[in-house]
């Protein structure tokens, strides 16, 4: 997996958006926790390329997974999501709830995914 190790604040994050990487079933997820343990960062920024149609299918699992996983390991990770993105109704409910949440947020612009990293 090709990641880009940037540092801001005295802090490192890993940069998955301008990858090929996809979450797209549980494994993946085990794949982005080692890339931390490997960089020794705990910070991730993802944006919707990222994130497969399985990730936004509520049914799958695999966004409540994310989560779990996120939460688990303590791992915050920033997903860049336009405001215009194709979310179902349940979906955008779910981000709400995620966004209460101290691993994993959605955010409409780097600069506040940055702040809210490496803050």
């Amino acid at each position: 997996m090709k990641t880009n190790l940037i540092t801001r604040n005295d802090k490192s994050y890993i940069d998955l958006c301008a990858t090929e990487f996809s979450i797209s079933k549980e494994g993946e997820l085990n794949d982005l926790i080692s890339q931390c343990y490997y960089h020794e960062s705990n910070l991730i920024l993802l944006d919707e390329h990222n994130l497969s149609d399985e990730f936004f299918n509520l049914r799958s699992g695999l966004a409540g997974a994310a989560m779990q996983k996120f939460a688990n390991y303590q791992v915050k990770a920033a997903v860049l999501l336009p405001p215009n993105a194709e979310t179902n109704e349940r979906f955008r409910e779910l981000m709400y709830e995620m966004n209460q949440s101290n691993h994993f947020r959605f955010y409409d612009n780097r600069a506040e995914a940055e702040e809210w990293l490496t803050s």
